[in-house]
């Protein structure tokens, strides 16, 4: 290696190209790696949720009733779940009445101290209707 050769904080010559860099300020980097608010797939999505759904894309029964994206999108899951796709049964499931939480397996804890904290601040005491406060 030429001993006039500019290394970066790893050691490395990675980015030391002035193309290299140039390319790195073009890009502005700000330490975030999302997409921006205004150009996420979620905020496009939140401005046609309910607007009508084009026809071409409607089965023929819902042609022509004014049948919006969150409609179409709810009948969508509906169908699936029940022709029996597991992953549309999952999400109406959840949605539905919530996730199911993880057990805890108490063999993942042998040897540990486990450490239960009762907070009777927000449990009522029996008989008191302002619920102990």
């Amino acid at each position: 290696m030429d001993i006039n050769t500019k290394l970066n904080g790893n050691g490395d010559r990675r980015g030391m190209n002035p193309k290299s860099r140039e390319n790195l300020e073009k890009r502005n980097l700000n330490g975030n790696n999302h997409a921006s608010k205004d150009y996420s797939i979620t905020s496009a999505v939140r401005k046609i949720i309910d607007e009508p759904v084009e026809e071409r894309w409607l089965h023929v029964e819902d042609k022509g009733k004014g049948i919006t994206w969150r409609q179409a999108i709810a009948k969508s899951l509906l169908v699936h779940a029940l022709q029996g796709k597991q992953g549309a049964v999952s999400e109406l499931l959840d949605r539905l009445e919530g996730k199911v939480p993880a057990p805890v397996r108490l063999a993942d804890f042998e040897g540990k101290e486990l450490v239960f904290k009762v907070v009777r601040d927000c449990l009522p005491i029996p008989g008191d209707m302002e619920g102990g406060k």
